[in-house]
């Protein structure tokens, strides 16, 4: 008896709960310079995603070595919070938390504290996991900015950020093939 009660309270529990992870490996100008995993679980109307990424490169005669860590809560198809913290040669480069009090997001961040209404249905965790069609606006968690999200042909979509930066995710049958990073070296 107790057997079976288990047995049946853990395939509950089991449909209750997704999980996927995704992994990629990271090249620049052909070389493998590190890895990204992102991982998205949904219980009860509830999707978080956890990206972490790291990268080691020489660029222009300079080492870099960049960690990443996101996590980023949807609740039923919206933002509801979000985690970034880059560390780049051992130090701090940004970091930002944003949270829903009830009317609006809170961000703490490398830049400061300040406010936004916008409710995210989109972000770039997501965009891993998602096509985002008829979606035009995407949550930037590096930044903790919204950009506008364009699809630039059948398969690709892109966004530009405040920082400069500008991420292309490719799709092949409703999966993201790749994406494209473009970051200034200069700073």
């Amino acid at each position: 008896m107790r057997v079976a009660l288990f047995l049946l309270f853990f395939n509950g529990s089991l449909l209750c709960v997704y999980a996927q992870t995704l992994h990629f490996d990271m090249f620049l100008w052909g070389d493998k310079i590190g890895s990204m995993t992102i991982s998205r679980t949904e219980k009860d109307g509830t999707e978080t995603y956890i990206l972490d990424s790291y990268a080691k490169a020489k660029i222009l005669w300079v080492l870099r070595e960049n960690t990443a860590h996101m996590e980023t809560v949807f609740k039923n198809g919206k933002m509801f919070s979000s985690y970034q913290k880059e560390i780049e040669n051992g130090a701090v480069k940004r970091f930002n938390r944003v949270t829903f009090d009830g009317g609006k997001f809170v961000v703490e961040g490398y830049k400061g504290k300040r406010t936004f209404m916008e409710t995210p249905l989109c972000a770039v965790a997501p965009l891993y996991f998602k096509v985002p069609d008829n979606i035009t606006r995407s949550f930037y968690e590096a930044e903790a900015e919204i950009c506008k999200l364009e699809k630039t042909d059948e398969n690709t979509w892109e966004f530009k950020a405040g920082d400069g930066s500008r991420n292309v995710y490719h799709y092949k049958e409703g999966k993201v093939t790749s994406a494209e990073f473009h970051v200034s070296i200069a700073t």
